[in-house]
């Protein structure tokens, strides 16, 4: 699935429609000026879900993914498997982790589908 930008400024006016989307944009856009600083919409859309609706939260969690992005995604879109350590992943049978994949995809495709506001 490819994230785009209008998903990201349709993510923005569904959380915060009293506020101006340009002003939470200026924040989401620290993120992606870096060259390192890969998949932008994707990452940006994983700060939404991981800010729980909290606008407080954004710059946060913008800095927390220009330390390492990947730690948004991981929480954003498979919050069930990023709280498994890595012990407890390799003992699970395989087809139970693949339904825990299947479930954090399940959720993050209804909040990103906006039949969630907040994330599960």
């Amino acid at each position: 699935m490819k994230s785009s930008i209008e998903q990201v400024l349709d993510k923005v006016r569904h959380l915060w429609p009293e506020h101006d989307s340009a002003e939470i944009m200026a924040e989401l856009d620290r993120y992606g000026v870096e060259p390192h600083e890969r998949e932008r919409d994707r990452v940006q859309l994983g700060i939404l879900k991981l800010s729980g609706g909290q606008l407080k939260r954004l710059p946060a969690l913008v800095d927390i993914a220009k330390g390492d992005y990947r730690d948004v995604l991981a929480y954003a879109e498979y919050p069930e498997e990023a709280r498994l350590s890595y012990e407890v992943k390799r003992r699970l049978p395989p087809e139970e982790l693949q339904a825990i994949r299947a479930r954090d995809r399940e959720k993050y495709l209804r909040w990103l589908h906006g039949e969630s506001k907040r994330p599960a």
